[in-house]
């Protein structure tokens, strides 16, 4: 057994869904993005009784790590002769997290986090993403966060049959390395999320096919096009459209395509300096913008620093390639992956 692991996963920019509703073969669906910064850190040592030290997440780290010893009981009791989950020889801290319910798909990393570290300190197989997300009861809309913990990039998800544990990932490509992401989120509130995110939904009016068709058309016609011959005005066009499109699908919870009058100010005046791939992440209040190098980027954040009075928190990084990273020790030894 391992002496300490360390799990760190990328955060998850999620440019909006394909539908709403149930009048659609395939629900929800739709497009994202894995980025370097923030991420989510979680370390667990040898330990001689199972905790999980204080932390604002430890709630959530707990029920994750639950309901994934609930899913292996049978393997547990026969591997380790562990019957509870107070027998787990582990100690778990919490390093980072993303701030919640702001747009990065942080409740997904971190279930899935907690879940693959002790799965990976006591050296079991990794489970598919399906087993793995399932299990932790993430997946059951987006299926962006679970298959991007694992791959990294851009995905396209292809959305969610009554079958499917998690909708099947349709396509993933590696991220220009040169293209930078700088993330606004305003201090003056959060997306929405539990019960109020539950009530939202049921609340939405009903996507049909054509209007499905629509937006997978953007995707196929517009996004991946650009992406794929790193055409920044392109790419950033049809991200834009696309998610302005589905942010009208929440219009009778946001009033708007954005989270609220600022966000929706935010991302006009961020358009109108000549920057095309602007749009709010999820429920927001990330707002993000993809820039054609550092310095562009850098520009950008002098420009927000300058000419917002109102709290912002913004940060500059990369898409994240690669999904989840592993630090094994083993006494003195040190092994990356």
């Amino acid at each position: 057994m391992l002496d300490q692991l360390t799990v760190s996963a990328p955060s998850r920019l999620h440019f909006g869904l394909f539908s709403v509703g149930n009048k659609v073969k395939r629900r929800f669906g739709g497009a994202g993005l894995m980025i370097e910064e923030p991420r989510t850190k979680i370390e667990i040592t040898s330990s001689s009784r199972f905790e999980i030290l204080p932390h604002r997440d430890s709630s959530a780290c707990q029920r994750a790590i639950t309901a994934w010893f609930d899913s292996l009981k049978v393997t547990l009791k026969n591997d380790f002769s562990i019957t509870q989950l107070t027998e787990l020889p582990l100690s778990v801290r919490i390093k980072e997290t993303p701030h919640r319910h702001a747009g990065f798909g942080s409740g997904t990393q971190l279930a899935l986090a907690a879940a693959f570290a002790v799965n990976s300190f006591l050296e079991l197989p990794v489970p598919p993403p399906e087993e793995i997300a399932v299990s932790v009861g993430r997946g059951k809309r987006s299926a962006i966060g679970s298959h991007g913990f694992f791959r990294g990039g851009f995905l396209v998800d292809r959305g969610k049959l009554t079958t499917d544990l998690l909708a099947p990932l349709d396509f993933q490509v590696d991220f220009p390395q040169n293209w930078r992401i700088v993330t606004m989120i305003s201090r003056n509130g959060a997306g929405l999320f539990g019960n109020q995110e539950l009530d939202a939904f049921a609340k939405l009016p009903q996507t049909t096919q054509t209007e499905r068709n629509q937006m997978i058309q953007i995707v196929r016609n517009q996004v991946l096009p650009g992406l794929l011959k790193t055409d920044l005005d392109a790419f950033g066009d049809g991200i834009f459209e696309f998610g302005r499109r589905s942010g009208m699908m929440f219009e009778r919870i946001q009033n708007g395509p954005y989270y609220g009058a600022e966000a929706e100010s935010l991302v006009n005046k961020i358009r109108k300096r000549g920057i095309r791939g602007v749009g709010q992440s999820s429920w927001g209040p990330c707002i993000f913008a993809v820039l054609d190098n550092d310095g562009e980027a850098d520009d950008l954040m002098r420009w927000l620093k300058i000419n917002y009075e109102s709290p912002l928190l913004i940060n500059k990084c990369r898409a994240d390639n690669q999904g989840v990273r592993i630090e094994r020790s083993f006494g003195a030894s040190v092994k990356n992956n």
